[in-house]
């Protein structure tokens, strides 16, 4: 494996704004990964799952508040999303900014037949992406445990979801190297107050209803806002770094439960791009956890690419 350098600090990626902000950077960093406006319609994707297994996907989230499917991205695409991951680590970059290349967006070909079952013909993207990458070592771990409880009230009158996590294994998940572990909804004591307060968490569940869900690579996972969920603490012993990435979506019919919302059908330029991912480092990273390095000119920087998904 590379040995990656620590990323770039926060006044270092204001210091490269320009070539942040240019695609042929990006282009001559990953020159076998297209950077174009791709769009999704319903004759560039691929139905690979049945009828069944979808129906079955609708009833577990229903029911447990989760569910997953086999591998479903071909072996190739895994490759070329982890080839972008890594060589944008490996130039200082924080792995968020491999959301440039197409790849991490052509996915929605297989996931479309699934998201346009549980969310309608017209769902949207809700472009809170997040990309993680979680080394083969005793201090590496996935996020705490939390909900993602960013909207409240997002489970339908028939009890099926609005709003939905995708997450996206690109390397296997397992014990070793983090997994996500689930607190099925039917086990939790607290789920139904969490939907309607997000401030809610989880105090009252037993430990031996703690599901460990090992994944694929390249596999889809889904939850709704409400499931108590982490990635374990990873291992030395682990034989490769946990890699995947996640955003949210919800149903095209309603009124958004967000300020920006992105119909993939109409086409991702570079730009719009640009902005989801100063999005998640404002929202998940940076800004939130480095105080001391919020300067006037990286939030100028921050929203100015932000403010591009509203255009």
């Amino acid at each position: 494996m590379p040995d990656f350098k620590k990323h770039l600090s926060l006044k270092e990626l204001l210091g490269l704004k320009a070539q942040i902000e240019d695609a042929n950077f990006w282009r001559t960093l990953c020159p076998n990964s297209a950077i174009s406006n791709f769009a999704l319609d319903n004759s560039n994707s691929f139905s690979v799952v049945t009828e069944s297994e979808v129906a079955d996907f609708q009833s577990l989230v229903c029911e447990e508040g989760y569910f997953q499917t086999a591998s479903i991205l071909p072996k190739s695409m895994q490759e070329e999303m982890r080839s972008c991951i890594e060589k944008v680590k490996e130039a200082g970059f924080p792995p968020m900014f491999a959301l440039v290349y197409d790849v991490f967006y052509e996915a929605f070909r297989y996931f479309n037949p699934i998201m346009k079952h549980l969310l309608g013909e017209d769902y949207v993207l809700i472009p809170n992406f997040w990309v993680y990458y979680i080394e083969t070592s005793d201090d590496s771990k996935g996020f705490e445990p939390h909900r993602d409880a960013e909207y409240p009230n997002t489970i339908g009158a028939d009890g099926k979801p609005n709003v939905l996590t995708l997450w996206i294994t690109i390397t296997d998940a397992t014990p070793l190297n983090s997994c996500m572990y689930v607190l099925p909804a039917q086990r939790d004591p607290e789920y139904k107050m969490a939907v309607s307060d997000i401030k809610v968490g989880a105090t009252k569940f037993r430990l031996e209803d703690v599901r460990a869900i090992p994944t694929k690579a390249g596999a889809l996972s889904c939850w709704d806002q409400y499931l108590y969920h982490w990635g374990s603490r990873s291992s030395s012993r682990a034989q490769e770094p946990r890699i995947s990435y996640a955003l949210y979506c919800q149903r095209g019919d309603i009124a958004p439960f967000d300020d920006v919302i992105v119909d993939l059908r109409k086409g991702l330029n570079f730009e719009q791009r640009l902005g989801f991912i100063c999005r998640g480092v404002y929202k998940y990273s940076y800004v939130n956890s480095d105080a001391n390095e919020q300067t006037p000119e990286l939030l100028a920087f921050l929203n100015d690419n932000m403010d591009r998904l509203k255009q």
